[in-house]
């Protein structure tokens, strides 16, 4: 085995959270953030209302396995601290390192690190991305010993089992800031030897996963947030080792992923397993975070602009619809078409008929609701990455990226809401040399490029294109995006619109009506002040029955509504194109539960039109609750 940590120096590297300071729509969705559900822990109810990582969470009722409360809080406390150190909020920083100032001080006597409560270490390797998110603010050895001594504690064999495995993505960090080789050997083998370590161990769908798995012909039939964290390790192995193997693993296994499960917003199916394609078929929340940060590793290793646009469909469009606009309510299961989402609403098998396609603050299962506050500030985190003497703005949003004390660039743009980018730079007295490389997003034919006015060299879809001079005060870079409407056709024959990242859809005119009923599921978990932050039961009120011609063109409107389905927009879709379309009515209605409940239906094959057509606009899907986004085509 090639144990080259050198390879880790050709790959680009995250920065500092304290080097990006988020502007315009970013800036306000992360303050909508603070002011939501990430500042209002007694909103999210148990176990986010107790100490978190600062102390022994004590154990409400009976649902539920010892570990959850601490995987769960753990999601909160990453997204908790990285927002606080993206918006210089010091309650928010100041809670989230009171969790890793206990858990450093008080190890398991062989080092493991998290409570003495639970012996799976799944939980601590969540928690492990705060750590690493404060240990790139304030460099700690602290932090990298007690990591190394945690990683070490923990046999062989139980790193192999179920989610432990993805200690390994801890492992190979801490390896590459100590040089440490025999992290990385150990790392290694237990992914490469773990069929042959799971010998005798009654198998659990948390253990399937493994390179024969992987390799194997049979469909995925996997937990979709297990395959999430898994298939980072195959890259992060291939940056550590250099064997090109794992390369090969890694992306084949990602592209048969969505080749198997992909749906048109940018995320697959996992209710909670991977169901296939048929767009009815809802993913959980948590995989929008959980992919899209695997697709940072992707990006980060390979240089391949593909993760950057994967990884941006599903924020502004999967992870963005799964919440509302104000972050006071999110989904666990989620869907492309959803045409209510109410307390006995949840079309898929599981916890069918249950509160699970609700926007509400608090669910049966907590994990959702604390992954959801990851969602913007990794995206914020990943934005610009760097390489050697280079700035890389690999993802796109209103921001300044200090690369230097004497340097730094100033992201000006509405993207994706917009299709300029504009960057300017503000520098010392006098010239300093960098490199500035901006991705060209595979979807864009015919952007272009200028630097102080004048054309750049070609800036063709699908690259990097790098800016190689001395920068001074003043100096401007323009990049043009243009958005052209794609139709595509979905799977089972339904029709969707992409414009540039964003997936457009149509807000079915909506209903809200909070809903107070307290559903024997829920285990008593209830918001605090369920005024402030409602549960909500969301039906329609108007018509959604509507199918188009498979041949239609949309026409680009200047300008979406103020209003979107009865919620406030999300901030920057007010300035976004509205897509306009020819729809006709067809006979399409709700499905029904074993005791009347209604359910959103599949896609009819071929409807006949049943009224005049009639136009409707369609939003960007990051803005809507209910909405109708694959349309059947009419015969």
């Amino acid at each position: 085995m090639a144990t080259g940590l050198g390879l880790r120096a050709q790959q680009w590297q995250e920065t500092s959270l304290k080097d990006i300071q988020p502007e315009g729509w970013l800036k306000q969705q992360l303050l909508n953030q603070k002011e939501g559900l990430t500042g209002h822990p007694e909103a999210l109810s148990y176990p986010y209302n107790t100490c978190l990582w600062a102390g022994e969470i004590p154990r409400m009722g009976t649902h539920g396995q010892d570990w959850w409360r601490y995987e769960q809080t753990a999601y909160y406390t990453d997204g908790l601290l990285r927002l606080g150190y993206l918006i210089d909020d010091k309650d928010f920083i100041g809670k989230g390192e009171a969790g890793i100032s206990y858990t450093l001080a008080h190890p398991w006597e062989n080092g493991r690190l998290g409570s003495k409560v639970i012996s799976n270490t799944w939980p601590f390797a969540v928690f492990f991305r705060a750590m690493k998110a404060a240990y790139d603010i304030s460099p700690d050895p602290a932090i990298l010993e007690a990591l190394t001594n945690h990683y070490n504690s923990i046999p062989i064999k139980q790193l192999a089992r179920k989610r432990d495995i993805i200690s390994i993505e801890g492992m190979l960090w801490t390896a590459a800031q100590t040089g440490d080789k025999a992290l990385v050997e150990r790392a290694d083998s237990v992914f490469r030897f773990r069929k042959e370590l799971l010998e005798g161990v009654d198998i659990k769908r948390d253990d399937r996963v493994t390179p024969e798995f992987l390799m194997g012909e049979k469909p995925y039939n996997m937990h979709g947030v297990t395959m999430s964290e898994f298939l980072k390790l195959p890259i992060m192995l291939y940056a550590a080792t250099g064997n090109p193997w794992y390369k090969l693993l890694a992306v084949s296994s990602l592209d048969r992923l969505y080749k198997e499960d992909g749906l048109p917003d940018g995320l697959f199916t996992s209710a909670e397993w991977l169901q296939g394609r048929r767009i009815r078929h809802s993913h959980e929340t948590c995989n929008a975070i959980d992919m899209s940060w695997t697709l940072g590793y992707y990006l980060e290793i390979l240089k391949e602009t593909r993760y950057a646009d994967m990884l941006e469909k599903i924020v502004f469009n999967a992870g963005a619809g799964s919440v509302t606009n104000d972050f006071k309510a999110l989904q666990y299961y989620s869907s492309v078409n959803q045409f209510l989402a109410t307390g006995t609403s949840n079309h898929n098998k599981d916890n069918y008929c249950s509160t699970w396609m609700a926007y509400r603050p608090t669910h049966q299962t907590e994990c959702c609701a604390g992954n959801i506050h990851r969602l913007y500030p990794n995206y914020a985190a990943r934005m610009w990455l760097r390489g050697e003497g280079e700035a890389v703005a690999v993802l796109y949003g209103p921001s300044e990226f200090r690369f230097s004390e004497e340097l730094c660039f100033v992201e000006e743009t509405e993207y994706p809401y917009g299709e300029t980018i504009v960057i300017r730079i503000k520098a010392a007295r006098g010239k300093h040399f960098a490199k500035l490389t901006l991705r060209i997003p595979g979807w864009c034919d015919n952007a272009s490029l200028k630097v102080n006015g004048k054309a750049w060299k070609e800036a063709s879809a699908g690259t990097f294109v790098t800016i190689d001079r001395k920068w001074k005060d003043g100096d401007r870079v323009e990049l043009s995006v243009p958005m052209s409407v794609e139709r595509k056709v979905a799977f089972g024959g339904g029709i969707y619109f992409q414009r540039g990242p964003l997936v457009y859809s149509y807000a079915i005119p909506a209903k809200f009506t909070k809903d107070t009923i307290r559903y024997a599921n829920m285990n008593g978990k209830y918001p605090a002040d369920d005024e402030a932050f409602p549960c909500w039961d969301i039906q329609p009120s108007g018509p959604w029955n509507f199918a188009l011609k498979a041949d239609v063109e949309p026409i680009v409107v200047a300008k979406t509504p103020d209003q979107v389905g009865g919620d406030a927009v999300m901030p920057g879709t007010d300035r976004a194109s509205a897509l306009r379309v020819t729809v006709y009515p067809i006979e399409w209605t709700f499905d029904k539960g074993p005791n009347g409940e209604l359910l959103t239906p599949n896609l009819p094959l071929a409807p006949e039109a049943i009224g005049p057509e009639r136009q409707i606009d369609l939003v960007p899907y990051g803005s809507t609750t209910i909405r109708l986004t694959v349309f059947p085509t009419v015969r």
